[in-house]
């Protein structure tokens, strides 16, 4: 599909997904898997924990802040009903810094006996970001946890399930939250930033080329999610074997417009963003139930699928 296809379709698939959910997979379909959900404290990640809880598995979530986690961890039993039969769990994670990373890792190593007991990583974590902030390592916020804190954590899951392909009697699955928005940012401003001594990364994380227009409401998003996608294709060939088959399924996957906090931040920078945000929300976007199912859906893709592209 073109990009002018794209961007044509995306309005009448997100009405599509407002009014007609994805369906569930049948109950029992995760029963004894150990999925993994980056970032499952609110918002899309809460609910497909509740899915997967629900569907069978022992979920394991990530938060940044502990009460949270508690929070979420009780939400996921209550609302995954009785149908319920494995263990909720939450690991400390925050994609803003290695070290936290790296630390979580050791933790989910310890926490399972080896990697072939992950059966799926979903990695989605991610914020919209309407003003300049810079990280704790030097880069623009977005830049920091939507593509940087996001291919690490990819690369740290993929590094250790692919050693357990032999173990394993199908491919775990690692999927990641795409967009989109990917098809949207400047292809000419990124080629020409190209060409800088420092790079395409130092130039769209730099304050200097923050877009000042008032109507810019994300001016890093869609960057961040386009630099992801480049990262997910050398993520997806890293997975493969010697003789090109998957050792670990990689997707990513774009749920479309879904009402969650993420919007939050835009809503926030004046009246008229929050009058649109409003309006924008509530005629295309899917419950964070609905947005879910996607996820759901894309932790059962067969190998034919690895590497799909978020439309």
């Amino acid at each position: 599909m073109g990009y002018v296809d794209a961007v044509l379709d995306a309005p009448l698939q997100r009405l599509a997904g407002r009014f007609v959910p994805a369906p569930l997979p049948p109950a029992g379909t995760f029963d004894g898997q150990n999925v993994l959900i980056v970032g499952a404290t609110s918002g899309l990640g809460l609910a497909a924990a509740v899915h997967f809880a629900a569907l069978g598995a022992n979920v394991i979530i990530t938060s940044r802040v502990a009460s949270r986690a508690d929070a979420a961890k009780h939400h996921i039993e209550e609302a995954a009903g009785p149908s319920r039969k494995g263990a909720v769990s939450c690991l400390e994670l925050d994609l803003e810094r290695y070290d936290s990373c790296t630390s979580f890792m050791q933790k989910l190593k310890s926490s399972l006996p080896g990697p072939q007991a992950l059966d799926v990583a979903i990695v989605n974590g991610g914020i919209v970001n309407s003003h300049w902030e810079e990280s704790p390592h030097g880069w623009e916020k977005t830049i920091q946890i939507n593509t940087i804190g996001s291919t690490l954590m990819g690369l740290l899951l993929l590094g250790w399930m692919r050693g357990a392909r032999a173990l394993r009697q199908s491919p775990a699955h690692l999927v990641f939250l795409s967009s989109r928005e990917h098809l949207d940012p400047d292809l000419d401003e990124l080629s020409k930033w190209s060409q800088k001594e420092d790079g395409i990364l130092r130039q769209v994380c730099s304050k200097e080329n923050w877009p000042s227009h008032w109507w810019d409401a994300e001016p890093n998003y869609a960057n961040s999610k386009l630099l992801l996608m480049y990262t997910i294709e050398e993520i997806s060939r890293l997975a493969q074997g010697p003789d090109g088959d998957p050792l670990v399924i990689v997707n990513s996957v774009c749920p479309g417009m879904v009402k969650t906090e993420i919007g939050a931040n835009i809503a926030s920078r004046s009246w008229f963003h929050a009058l649109v945000t409003y309006f924008v929300l509530f005629v295309t976007a899917k419950t964070a139930d609905s947005g879910a199912r996607i996820l759901v859906q894309a932790a059962q893709k067969p190998k034919e699928n690895h590497v799909s592209r978020c439309p």
